[in-house]
């Protein structure tokens, strides 16, 4: 019987090699995003293990990066990620992630009504607009998971709190940003966030171009 079980330094360049390509059926996570880091108390926020969905995204479309396999520690421990967005409009850019499709999850804001604004024990989530994704789908407000129980085709959801391991809080106010997204062991509905990252604000004018280059070592 084992009793140790490691990953080689081979096995983990057999990872990062496998995340490359349309093969196997799990889509490489290579498209690049951005956003604003969020609107409500506190913002921008921090990026944690428990985040499925960026805090707000930004208008301008997902950009498919260039990836491969590089060296950190041992030979092509690293998957990378390159890829290039251009702002289209004066804006300050707070957070990149990468997701494994160009397409936008549905999103919308929180409406007046909601009995989770000002509250981390309350159920009721009202929303700008019709909630289009299925019951029983998740969906992040600020920095906590939610998982939607009730409520879909319609303004008016019941939602189950601090899901994936995020804490419930108490901050939520009416405009902050809802957005589908997907905890392990959901797909579909463009919500895998594979990669997020945050950082302080980087002020940008209509035009400014950023490349983010993302990397994320087995070792």
């Amino acid at each position: 019987m084992a009793t140790t079980v490691i990953v080689t330094r081979t096995g983990d360049a057999i990872v990062s090699g496998r995340m490359i390509g349309s093969s196997p059926t799990q889509a490489e996570p290579l498209n690049l995003g951005w956003g604003s880091g969020g609107i409500g108390s506190g913002s921008p926020y921090t990026a944690a293990k428990t985040d499925v969905a960026p805090f707000q995204e930004a208008a301008e479309a997902r950009v498919a990066g260039t990836s491969s396999q590089q060296t950190t520690t041992f030979t092509n421990d690293t998957y990378q990620v390159v890829a290039t967005i251009t702002s289209g409009s004066a804006q300050t850019i707070a957070e990149v992630f990468l997701s494994d499709t160009s397409s936008k999850p549905f999103s919308t804001t929180v409406a007046s009504g909601s009995t989770v604004i000002g509250s981390s024990s309350n159920t009721g989530l009202n929303t700008a607009a019709s909630y289009t994704p299925a019951n029983n789908t998740y969906v992040q407000i600020d920095t906590e998971v939610m998982q939607v129980t009730a409520g879909t085709g319609t303004t008016t959801l019941t939602v189950s709190r601090h899901q994936n391991g995020s804490t419930a809080i108490s901050s939520i106010a009416q405009g902050d940003v809802v957005t589908l997204g997907n905890p392990p062991g959901t797909t579909g509905n463009n919500g895998d966030l594979f990669v997020h990252a945050t950082f302080s604000g980087l002020p940008l004018s209509n035009g400014d171009s950023l490349q983010s280059t993302v990397k994320v070592s087995f070792n």
